[in-house]
C-alpha cells in the first residue's frame, strides 16, 4: 500500500540520521509492521536470515503472556486457543511471506530499499 510505503521509508530515513538516535520503533502490538521493519533493516544490514527469524520469533515470548489474560478469557468463553495465538504471535511463516512477497515484487532488499521505499544510498 502506498501509505504503508511512505511510513516504511520515513521511518527508516528517521533511523538513518544520526541526531536521532537511540531510536525506539513500534506498531499497535508491535510484531505485524514493526516485525517487518525490524527484519527489513536487519537484513539491509547484513544481520543472517536465521538471526532475522529468531529475533522476530522471540516477539512470541513479550506479546503473548501480555495478552494472556485475555487469551484466557476467550479460551474459557468456548475459543479456539490457537485463534489468539496466531491473531496476536508470530510465526516464522508470517515472516517468509513478507519476504517472499518483496522478493516477487522487487528482486532483492536493496532494490526494495531504493525502488519501493524510494531510499536512495545517502539514505534519503
Amino acid at each position: 500500500m502506498p501509505s504503508a510505503k511512505q511510513s516504511y521509508r520515513e521511518l527508516f530515513i528517521d533511523l538513518g540520521s544520526s541526531t536521532d538516535v537511540p531510536a525506539l520503533f513500534h506498531c499497535t502490538t508491535g510484531k505485524d509492521g514493526t516485525g517487518w521493519a525490524a527484519a527489513a533493516l536487519l537484513t539491509l544490514l547484513g544481520v543472517p536470515e536465521q538471526t532475522v527469524y529468531d529475533d522476530f520469533l522471540r516477539s512470541n515470548g513479550y506479546i503473548l503472556p501480555a495478552y494472556q489474560k485475555f487469551i484466557d478469557k476467550f479460551v474459557v468463553a468456548g475459543g479456539e486457543p490457537s485463534i489468539p495465538q496466531d491473531l496476536l504471535g508470530v510465526k516464522a511463516a508470517y515472516l517468509k511471506a513478507s519476504f517472499d512477497e518483496m522478493h516477487t515484487k522487487y528482486g532483492t532488499i536493496e532494490t526494495y530499499f531504493a525502488d519501493g521505499l524510494g531510499i536512495d544510498e545517502a539514505g534519503q
